[in-house]
């Protein structure tokens, strides 16, 4: 499968430059970094998150664990939660499930990105399929992305979700 085209006609709208990485099929962020062959770190997952306000998009690299108290007291709401797999298949449809791009504008979402993305040289982010990855300069995603830099992993030690 391609770039879904959503992703492919926003990204070339955007006009910075990136590059397109095929791959074998991969169901996970720290799978997609193997097969990419770079380490998790440089692998931003995106994680849609519901709030009483809509929809915000989490951004970490697929190396951490968000931390959902933080999260919490980020977005000011107390029951904000990860979005369940039913209403990313309705609300996301033209994306491979546990494949939504970190693409706040196009989806309409802000990003809340993690401080441990804020500074990488190089991102690599799922392209909308698991066979696809979009790998960017550090500075070029951070235009793209437009983000809200917030510490939202987990620390070193701690239990957490995803």
């Amino acid at each position: 499968m391609a770039v879904a085209g959503r992703v492919k006609n926003y990204l070339d709208d955007q006009g910075l430059a990136y590059e397109v990485v095929s791959h074998q099929e991969t169901f996970s962020t720290c799978e997609e970094a193997r097969a990419v062959g770079v380490i998790a770190s440089h692998v931003a997952k995106t994680l849609v998150i519901k709030t009483g306000a809509g929809d915000v998009l989490a951004v970490l690299p697929a190396s951490e664990r968000i931390d959902i108290h933080k999260l919490r007291d980020i977005v000011d709401d107390n029951h904000a939660r990860l979005a369940t797999e039913n209403e990313m298949k309705t609300e996301f449809a033209d994306f491979d499930l546990g494949a939504v791009p970190p693409l706040g504008e196009l989806l309409e979402a802000p990003v809340l990105l993690d401080r441990r993305l804020e500074n990488a040289d190089e991102v690599i982010f799922a392209a909308g399929t698991h066979s696809d990855s979009v790998k960017m300069s550090g500075e070029d995603f951070l235009k793209l992305t437009r983000p809200q830099v917030v510490d939202v992993a987990l620390e070193e030690g701690e239990g957490g979700v995803y």
